[in-house]
């Protein structure tokens, strides 16, 4: 949003500075926004100056300004009320012309009455205010997201995904997204990491970390063992292999061997795979076996287009 503002205004051919409030000691927040002189604090062996006077005529991006401490909050009051920086350590003044953005994700009003913000910074801030809602409360957004990640993490990561199917668009839109817009971020780029091309299907969604557990075999010797609360990512023939069980509506083994150029042995142990985690069912044995996709929790749709209905 703060991106937005910048390119819409009369600044936008100007550069966009940013700071993160949150990441940064007193010290070096201090000398980040306003510079210091030679001997300010320890480890200040330099004259430095900071990004409001390096950025003058620009805009700068405070953001997580909740995290500000309160006497780098008193030096930007005085210099949104005077337009004035003075560096960390030095009696002079300089004026500068800056636009300030900030945001934040904590409550300041109640920070102002626990007394860890200053009332008359909130107020100063707030010439004009925006309220971003959260992801759960703006779900008609998702879709424009989930393309707009979908682009940049093809370019990123050399991948080919060419959307998402509406299945897994359905579960996604159910979700809470506590994490916001970051976490939709992480879930769907992890999602196309595994599948590598083709459509995001719901088996492609992984949720929450990994967790670990110790176990003790039979020595009594420790080892670590990963628990994955959701199923394992699925290979690349075993993915052909649902597309093939999708298109056709069923699938031989012999029709999976001579697609993918793979042996009887090969074929068996990937449709077995799938039979084990519940995304075919098998009909019959031998060489008249078929495999039916389970359409309730998997659709693999062609490469020729999106997904069906």
């Amino acid at each position: 949003m703060a991106r937005a503002i910048q390119r819409l205004g009369r600044r936008r051919e100007r550069p966009f500075e940013k700071v993160n409030c949150g990441t940064l000691t007193r010290e070096l927040l201090l000398s980040e926004l306003f510079g210091h002189e030679r001997g300010a604090f320890t480890g200040a062996v330099t004259r430095k100056d900071g990004i409001l006077a390096i950025a003058d005529g620009v805009t700068v991006f405070l953001d997580e300004i909740g995290e500000l401490p309160l006497d780098a909050q008193s030096m930007l009051l005085r210099f949104l009320q005077e337009g004035e920086i003075r560096p960390v350590g030095s009696t002079r003044t300089r004026q500068v012309d800056v636009r300030v953005i900030a945001a934040t994700h904590r409550d300041l009003q109640s920070a102002i009455e626990r007394g860890t913000f200053r009332e008359d910074l909130y107020y100063r801030l707030c010439d004009m205010a925006f309220e971003v809602p959260p992801l759960r409360a703006r779900r008609e957004d998702i879709p424009l997201l989930i393309e707009q990640i979908r682009v940049d993490t093809n370019a990123g990561c050399d991948l080919a995904i060419e959307g998402v199917t509406r299945e897994a668009l359905a579960l996604i839109e159910r979700l809470p997204w506590r994490g916001n817009v970051r976490e939709l971020e992480t879930v769907i780029r992890r999602a196309m990491i595994l599948r590598g091309a083709g459509w995001v299907a719901p088996q492609d969604l992984h949720f929450g970390p990994v967790r670990f557990a110790k176990v003790v075999p039979a020595k009594g010797r420790f080892v670590d063992v990963v628990e994955v609360r959701s199923r394992p990512p699925l290979t690349w023939l075993q993915r052909e292999a649902l597309r093939l069980a999708e298109e056709r509506e069923e699938l031989r083994w012999v029709d999976f061997m001579a697609r993918c150029g793979i042996s009887r042995q090969v074929a068996g142990r990937e449709l077995a795979g799938l039979v084990s985690a519940g995304l075919l069912t098998r009909a019959g044995r031998g060489r008249g076996s078929r495999y039916v996709a389970v359409s309730t929790i998997c659709s693999a749709p062609s490469r020729a287009g999106p997904p069906r209905d």
